[in-house]
């Protein structure tokens, strides 16, 4: 394989959205707007649009629009029991096992949510480094300075580094590094700008030979 650097997301790519986490998220998100942000709950979704699509997080356009306390945030709508929703996926572990790269996650959450996962499904030692938005100066994917500060902080170039996302959106970006993308479908269609479309993130280690 021709990459050194296996850059992991976390939430919906090393488990499948049907685990129900990020929904769980997403409600607490829409409690924080109501409750913190005094947003009126007729107005969430609309809001939560129009943040993600001028700064692609809704967290990164509060703290642009409204000033808020990102780790305030990342408490909140972190405040989740993963152990009801996630267990160890020993074959997940030992797919990961097997894959001869250096493995990182980069998520958008918070760094502790992303161990917490990682604990769950029993693969955290399999992990070199978490980048949560803490580390990453709460600069989200799809920005391309997340990444720059990924690769600066791993003393690696873009060239060096697999990235393997469930969101579309996050892939062009890596890709303008030098990057190789795997996009995680589960179920849906290929999209431009991957390498490589796999349904479940189970397939990545046989998927990887076509990178080589």
């Amino acid at each position: 394989m021709p990459r050194s650097l296996l850059l992991l997301d976390v939430d919906n790519t090393l488990y499948p959205p049907s685990r129900g986490v990020v929904e769980r998220v997403d409600t607490l998100i829409n409690r924080y707007l109501i409750e913190r942000v005094g947003i009126d709950a007729a107005q969430v979704d609309d809001i939560r649009r129009r943040l993600w699509s001028d700064y692609g997080t809704t967290l990164h356009g509060l703290m642009h629009r409204r000033g808020i306390d990102p780790h305030d945030y990342l408490r909140f709508v972190h405040a989740i029991e993963l152990g009801e929703l996630l267990a160890p996926d020993p074959p997940l572990g030992a797919m990961l096992g097997r894959i001869p790269l250096l493995k990182v996650a980069v998520t958008n959450g918070s760094a502790a949510h992303a161990r917490g996962v990682l604990d769950c499904l029993g693969v955290r030692p399999l992990f070199f480094r978490v980048y949560g938005l803490e580390r990453l100066a709460f600069v989200p994917k799809p920005y391309v300075q997340a990444y720059q500060m990924v690769l600066a902080d791993m003393h690696a170039l873009g060239r060096d580094c697999i990235l393997v996302e469930d969101r579309a959106v996050n892939l062009r970006a890596a890709r303008q590094l030098g990057m190789r993308t795997v996009y995680i479908a589960d179920g849906g269609p290929p999209v431009p700008g991957a390498d490589l479309s796999i349904g479940s993130v189970l397939e990545l280690e046989r998927a990887l030979g076509a990178l080589a």
